[in-house]
């Protein structure tokens, strides 16, 4: 884009009518760049100089995509060779998304700052690092390091692959490009299963190889950086590094996802194990340290939103610019991010375990088994594209999450553990063309509802809430999993020890292992048990874990479902030409949008409560899950026992839409009269 740009309005607009936003750079700031504008506002084609670029950038988002779900199918492996349970299982997985997300902020600005490429080359050559010490680690500790290291250079490197992607296309080209990125995205996460199955598999390459494959692609990412990567920044005198913020966010994310995934162990209300660190224990019994890590990040998250708009008042560059919020496109498609992606990223995770230690499949066949649902991703994100130009992609986002609800809440209706793999192909298909749809044209909205000069910091944002929402929806559904899996294990165990199947012996073994989700190795039994006693133990562990898939699939389909819902509050863009409209036409534009919203406002409202209800039925009809609660979180079940949750959450919204909507309106409408 050429340097004269900088000194001209950029002009969007922000939703199918006519509401238009337009902004100029700061004064102090200036935008440098070798790259040219290859593409105008409205044509649809991408010039045979942007293919190298796109490439290139697909290339390398494929392995820092790649590397979040390769390992998943590898992990059982991992589990039975290092002796580790489910819940470390979780740390491997949520580790180098926290990490990830932690920093995507400020190495997103640091990318505008000192040049996009510069930056992105670092990153890959460091995950590439990271990728090396996790081949060779030979324990949990030596992987998690490697982890944080491979986090950290997806850092460096995702934000500023998007920051590029942004400056290069531009218009109708834009939307095509972001749904090839897409359908990079979306195949490389869902065929890193099978890549990961093929090598765990292999005993020529072992699961090491889920790490080594990474430096062979990571090379020809900077290879192909250093030939069709031009330069770019966005230089900003005011800029200083938010060493605060930093360090506010990333201990705030840290504590909360502590607590999350060790509240498994500790206890999540009260004591249920002491913890203790160096020498030094926890010292309250009645609150245990995971609730209070869990309100200590909330905290800190609160402290980092007062901290980060004080230092954008004074005039410094915030780490997170919470003035982004006021563009709706942002808000609601970083709220929709979040959501989305717990649910999403939290499946794969749980479908790998139950399909190789329930179903008996090896760690290729359960690659296989998540092949129709890489090919739908691969066939449905570059139409996303398609169909946004033609209707928005707000319906397009919309309806691949509800794709996705629809295909969790099949799953959850059909697990069982004689339930036959082939029953899930359909499925996959269903959940794979909702994922395609939704990914690519979530993230254009993000970026094309904000001034183009943030287009570092905003991709930075998008690409932190969703790492930290993969993070935390691995931890979430992983505690539903562990929960399920405890509680049914221990009443089957007692239930098999009443029929004189199992020796009263071997009770306090099999608790301790269901209760610390199956350590030493999923499914892996208990050592000295008598051999008549296997195919016995064996039935517990495969049900156990066919009821924790089960809930755990409910309760991703409950967070992609409430992901739908807020979608219908994004603006819905698309690539058409500014067009002068009439102060009387935007005025009555702007009531029609206002009739529209508060129409979705009260369906949003009807379908949550109704989602409530759904909750505290399936609550009411489950044992297991009613006991969990007693021992664990008897609040939350007090609030969804006899739906008095759902009964407080309809009258507290009556409310609120009575006094926001309805008594506003009228007082508004009385005030112009």
């Amino acid at each position: 884009m050429p340097e004269t740009s900088s000194k001209k309005d950029r002009v969007r607009r922000t939703s199918s009518d006519a509401t238009v936003v337009s902004e100029k750079p700061e004064p102090s700031s200036t935008w440098q760049t070798e790259q040219k504008d290859l593409g105008s506002g409205n044509r649809t084609g991408i010039e045979r100089k942007q293919i190298l670029t796109l490439l290139v950038l697909s290339l390398s988002l494929a392995i820092i995509v790649l590397d979040a779900t390769i390992v998943i199918v590898a992990l059982p492996t991992i589990s039975h060779d290092f002796t580790i349970s489910l819940k470390d299982l979780e740390w491997i997985t949520s580790l180098y998304a926290l990490v990830f997300g932690s920093f995507l902020l400020t190495w997103g600005k640091l990318g505008d700052e000192y040049g996009r490429r510069r930056i992105f080359m670092a990153g890959i050559s460091l995950f590439v690092l990271g990728s090396i010490i996790d081949g060779v680690s030979g324990d949990l500790t030596q992987m998690l390091v490697g982890r944080i290291v491979q986090g950290f250079g997806a850092a460096m490197a995702s934000p500023a692959t998007l920051a590029i992607l942004t400056t290069t296309f531009t218009g109708k080209a834009r939307n095509v490009a972001f749904g090839i990125w897409g359908a990079t995205a979306g195949a490389a996460a869902v065929l890193g299963p099978l890549l990961g199955g093929y090598f765990t598999s292999n005993p020529a390459f072992t699961w090491r190889w889920a790490f080594y494959i990474n430096v062979p692609i990571g090379a020809a990412a900077l290879i192909g950086a250093a030939i069709a990567i031009k330069e770019s920044r966005f230089r900003d005198p005011k800029y200083t590094t938010d060493y605060g913020g930093l360090a506010l966010i990333t201990l705030g994310l840290s504590a909360l996802l502590f607590g999350l995934i060790e509240g498994q162990t500790y206890g999540w209300l009260t004591e249920s194990e002491p913890f203790s660190i160096f020498g030094v224990s926890w010292p309250f019994t009645g609150f245990s340290l995971p609730a209070f890590s869990i309100v200590s990040g909330v905290i800190l998250l609160a402290v980092f939103a007062y901290f980060e708009i004080r230092r954008a008042r004074k005039g410094k560059v915030p780490l997170f610019d919470f003035s982004l919020l006021r563009f709706p496109g942002f808000r609601f498609g970083l709220f929709t991010v979040f959501i989305v992606a717990m649910g999403e990223f939290g499946a794969v995770f749980i479908f790998s375990i139950y399909f190789q230690t329930v179903k008996g499949l090896s760690a290729v066949e359960t690659g296989i088994t998540f092949l129709p649902m890489a090919i739908s991703v691969f066939i449905f994100a570059p139409i996303a594209g398609i169909l946004a130009n033609r209707f928005g992609p707000r319906w397009v986002v919309t309806t691949g999450m509800v794709l996705e609800a629809i295909a969790l809440f099949s799953i959850f209706a059909i697990t069982s553990v004689l339930t036959p793999v082939y029953d899930y192909y359909p499925i996959l298909v269903v959940y794979g063309a909702g994922v395609g749809l939704a990914i690519s044209q979530l993230t254009s909205v993000v970026l094309l509802s904000i001034p183009w000069q943030k287009a570092g910091i905003g991709s930075g944002a998008n690409n932190t809430v969703r790492q930290v929402g993969s993070a935390f929806g691995i931890a979430v559904i992983g505690a539903v999993l562990v929960a399920i899996i405890s509680s049914v294990g221990q009443a089957d165990v007692a239930a098999e020890i009443a029929q004189n199947t199992l020796p009263m012996s071997a009770k306090s073994i099999l608790d301790g292992l269901l209760n610390s989700g199956l350590s030493g190795g999923v499914s892996q039994l208990p050592a000295g048990l008598p051999p008549q006693y296997i195919p016995v133990v064996m039935a517990v562990f495969h049900d156990a874990i066919t009821q924790g898939t089960k809930w755990a699939a409910f309760t991703a389909a409950i967070f992609v479902s409430f992901g739908a819902l807020s979608s219908l509050l994004i603006p819905n863009p698309r690539g058409k030409a500014e067009v002068k409209v009439a102060p009387s036409v935007i005025l009555r534009r702007a009531e029609e949008m206002g009739t529209r919203v508060r129409a979705v406002i009260i369906a949003e409202f009807v379908a949550i409560v109704g989602l409530l209800v759904a909750i505290s039925w399936d609550y009411q009809q489950n044992a297991f899950m009613r006991q969990w609660f007693a021992d664990n979180a008897s609040p939350l079940g007090f609030l969804l026992d006899n739906y008095l949750g759902s009964v407080l959450a309809a009258i507290v919204g009556t409310g609120l839409i009575v006094w926001k909507i309805i008594l506003r309106q009228s007082t508004s409408k009385a005030a112009q009269s």
